[in-house]
């Protein structure tokens, strides 16, 4: 079982201060190195979420599942030690649910035990700090309850899947991912309309490329044709 967090776009406004006292985004490039660093100075302030960010940014990226899950592994250390040196810490909660999630999507084996530990900490994410990566917290248990089975077997819940979604998109509306998956959700739920007018909003919102806009025109009147007719059929 796997589950995969929507981060497809780097925040650039969620700034994180450093142990240094100098200033970095939530999915800024770094490398291993500065994640020993950050890791060796955990017990200073900020240094452990710090280090498990780094280690986030390089369970993504990494080219083995290997590789991905061992720096998933070590960053979800980190980031439950910042959590429970500061409950408070919306951040760590964060990072905490995120690298869980890595862990379960490089580590299928431990996707159902890994659910519940993921859905704790991304609620607490969302009560702390709910804007946090473009509404991320509650994008993240959306596509959690939208992807998990249902009891008894799991936490799945379309009901909670399209809340969570339908919050994520009142925190940034602008943010492609947080409509995208709403519109999954509407769709999992039988629901063409709303996930058509959705889409629409994404393909509004999305520029089309130098000198193709009159195709794009083309294809966003031919979506809207379309999903008039399912609606309709529907």
């Amino acid at each position: 079982m796997i589950f995969l967090f929507l981060t497809a776009c780097a925040s650039t406004r969620d700034v994180m201060r450093l142990p240094d006292g100098e200033e970095t985004t939530l999915w800024s490039p770094c490398t291993r190195d500065q994640a020993v660093l950050w890791e060796k100075d955990a017990g200073k302030s900020g240094a452990a979420v710090q280090a498990a960010r780094c280690y986030a940014v390089l369970a993504q990226n990494g080219k083995t599942r290997v590789i991905r899950l061992e720096n998933a592994l070590k960053g979800r250390k980190l980031a439950e030690a910042a959590v429970a040196r500061d409950p408070e810490n919306g951040m760590a909660h964060y990072l905490a649910a995120y690298l869980a999630g890595l862990e379960a999507e490089n580590d299928t084996l431990r996707g159902l035990a890994l659910a519940p530990v993921i859905e704790r900490s991304a609620l607490e994410a969302a009560r702390l700090s709910p804007q946090l990566d473009h509404g991320g917290p509650d994008r993240m248990l959306g596509e959690l309850y939208l992807r998990a089975p249902g009891p008894p077997v799991s936490i799945g819940d379309l009901e909670k899947a399209l809340a969570h979604y339908k919050r994520a998109v009142v925190r940034d509306p602008d943010f492609f991912e947080n409509r995208l998956g709403l519109a999954k959700a509407y769709l999992e739920d039988e629901e063409p309309g709303p996930a058509c007018d959705q889409l629409r909003k994404i393909l509004i919102c999305m520029p089309p490329c130098s000198g193709r806009e009159g195709p794009w025109q083309q294809a966003l009147d031919l979506m809207k044709q379309l999903c008039k007719m399912e609606t309709h059929d529907n």
